[in-house]
């Protein structure tokens, strides 16, 4: 068993079958969980909310329907004025064949009202009796023997009360057929101003109207629909059996002490699993609870469906990757024994291997390219050692190419000395100001300097400019003393003053001028440079601002390296703090103002450096 397990431990062909049968399954089999997951809780989701949306419309057209109702047992106060409306006859009390028909008359407009009314019954307190109208038939009888056997007085002597679903029956009276379940409305009448009550009218209504409601709420044979009263009583049900009777299931109470109008929650109990959404409804004194269940079963079928058809992919794609792995694995390691074999061979130190590859694959490449590295090792040597000479040349080089700009910068010292020898002070103080310019920038090892010696290199800069140009340049620095010890980046002004002559300045232009102003201002050291040049096209202006205001260094500096670098530099010694405005100038020319803070130099300039 050991040994079984050493040779799959040490056999790259079992390494390979496993490493691949692994890469190959468990990706697919994470996205396949994946994919599942998300589109659980996708469809859950939705469900969530396209259902509360469905439950409240439901609720809508529920009280809307209540409404109704009641707007129909109102009918009881209509025409108080008359002596043969209901609320007159019951006032009068008469009891006669003339209150009779008045009685039949008024009941069946109360039952041609609405079609889904089944009966109306109607109690005349000051006569004791009472009349139900059914199928267009009025049948009477003495006292009340059906007053309200669900009946609950009103909170409100305005408000009517709705019995919950209940078996259709004759309120005591004889001879009644029976008929399907309905819900009564029962409304108290009373003398008005609302202090004694003189009778009681009670409307049968059939379901018709409910379920019609209802059935546009939920999904026939797959969701379920209630309408409870405040006590658990069944108003309407998907389930037919349940319609009439009380529900006592927990999720029932669970919604009952809920104190949200609206809202939702997963159950799993009571044989029901799924997501169920409620709405309460507040009507007379009374609540009722709008219900719908989905069972996950019916939710998330589709995802379930998704999870199959992806497994059987699974399946399908581990069988092919099986054995396209076992058919890869031993293609590969049979190349790669007879490969070891050859290989061996070096031990013997055979610089000349005659391996024979037909294979073009990767390990026909690799055994051509141990055929050709045993052949080449004498060479390789010597290779190395010319590598060593070429080192050895490049550092001579390198050692020559510093040595030069000290040679320049010395014959120019050089020069200087004769021109004093000969009387020629002007080529001295050309000569010093180039080499002045060349020991600046030369000096490598100095990348932040104080603002005077940045100034320093501007004037020998403006020196050589002068000879060149003769009296048709003119050039002012005005500059604090106070701002002088402020450590800047090296190079940052000459190259500014240079971009005054490269682009601001005509040929044919007959006095040029530059103004150089440095001074504190807000905490900090404002810098300004202007010419009387040209300036720049609008266009060009506003695109160069653009750039400006991007990142530092940004790669598309549009021909204007010199002032992109330097302010990328600006920029990033002083951590974004510094501001560049650039504009043309009133009536010709163009001006560079630069600020930056002035306090922690110290910190900056090391922050910056080690940068």
């Amino acid at each position: 068993m050991s040994w079984k397990f050493m040779s799959i431990k040490h056999s790259i062909r079992n390494k390979l079958i496993t490493f691949l049968s692994i890469a190959i399954i468990l990706p697919i089999a994470v996205s396949i969980l994946l994919s599942y997951l998300y589109t659980k809780e996708s469809l859950k989701r939705d469900a969530i909310r396209e259902n509360s949306n469905i439950v409240y419309q439901g609720k809508m057209s529920i009280s809307n329907y209540f409404d109704l109702v009641n707007n129909i047992s109102l009918s009881a106060y209509s025409n108080i004025q008359m002596s043969n409306s209901i609320y007159g006859i019951l006032i009068g009390g008469n009891d006669d064949f003339k209150t009779e028909q008045e009685i039949y008359s008024a009941l069946h407009g109360i039952a041609q009202s609405d079609k889904d009314i089944r009966q109306v019954y109607l109690y005349s307190g000051k006569a004791n009796r009472s009349f139900l109208l059914v199928n267009g038939y009025l049948k009477r009888v003495e006292g009340s023997p059906g007053v309200a056997p669900g009946f609950v007085p009103p909170v409100k002597k305005s408000d009517p009360v709705i019995e919950s679903t209940h078996p259709f029956g004759g309120y005591g009276m004889k001879d009644f057929s029976s008929g399907p379940p309905v819900f009564t409305v029962h409304r108290p009448i009373y003398r008005a101003p609302l202090k004694e009550q003189i009778g009681l009218m009670s409307i049968d209504f059939s379901l018709d109207n409910l379920r019609r409601i209802c059935d546009m709420l939920y999904t026939r044979g797959a969701e379920n629909i209630y309408l409870l009263d405040g006590k658990g009583g069944v108003l309407y049900s998907s389930r037919q059996e349940e319609i009439g009777g009380t529900l006592a299931d927990k999720w029932m109470r669970h919604i009952q002490g809920l104190s949200a109008e609206t809202g939702h929650f997963e159950w799993d109990q009571d044989g029901f699993k799924g997501i169920t959404v409620y709405g309460k409804i507040t009507m007379f004194g009374q609540s009722w609870i709008l219900v719908k269940q989905i069972p996950d079963q019916y939710l998330y079928k589709n995802a379930q469906q998704l999870l199959m058809i992806n497994a059987l992919v699974l399946v399908t794609f581990l069988i092919i990757a099986i054995m396209a792995t076992v058919y890869i694995s031993f293609k590969l390691t049979s190349p790669i024994k007879q490969l070891t074999k050859s290989i061996k061979q070096i031990k013997l130190r055979k610089l000349k291997l005659d391996i024979d590859s037909k294979s073009t694959d990767e390990v026909g490449v690799l055994a051509d390219a141990i055929r050709y590295m045993v052949e080449t090792i004498d060479s390789l040597i010597m290779q190395e050692l010319r590598l060593e000479l070429a080192n050895k040349d490049n550092q001579l080089k390198a050692l020559q190419a510093q040595i030069n700009p000290h040679f320049i910068y010395n014959t120019l010292q050089s020069i200087g000395a004769v021109a004093l020898q000969n009387n020629v002070p002007k080529i001295y103080s050309l000569t010093s100001s180039l080499g002045m310019m060349m020991r600046y920038n030369m000096n490598t090892n100095e990348s932040v300097v104080p603002l005077s010696k940045e100034l320093t290199h501007v004037e020998s800069y403006i020196e050589l400019q002068k000879q060149r140009f003769k009296q048709r340049l003119s050039f002012v620095m005005e500059s604090g003393k106070e701002v002088l010890h402020v450590k800047v980046p090296k190079m940052i002004l000459q190259p500014l003053v240079e971009n005054c002559f490269k682009h601001g300045f005509e040929h044919n232009k007959e006095a040029w001028e530059i103004r150089l102003s440095v001074q504190a201002e807000d905490d900090g050291v404002r810098i300004a440079i202007e010419d009387n040049g040209i300036g720049i096209p609008q266009e060009r202006l506003s695109f160069l601002q653009k750039q400006l205001s991007r990142a530092p260094a940004s790669p598309d500096t549009g021909g204007s390296i010199g002032l992109i670098n330097v302010v990328s530099r600006i920029q990033l010694f002083f951590n974004q703090e510094a501001r560049i405005e650039i504009s043309n100038r009133e009536p010709s020319g163009f001006a560079v103002v630069i600020w930056f803070p002035a306090d922690k130099e110290e910190e900056r300039t090391n922050e910056s450096v080690d940068c």
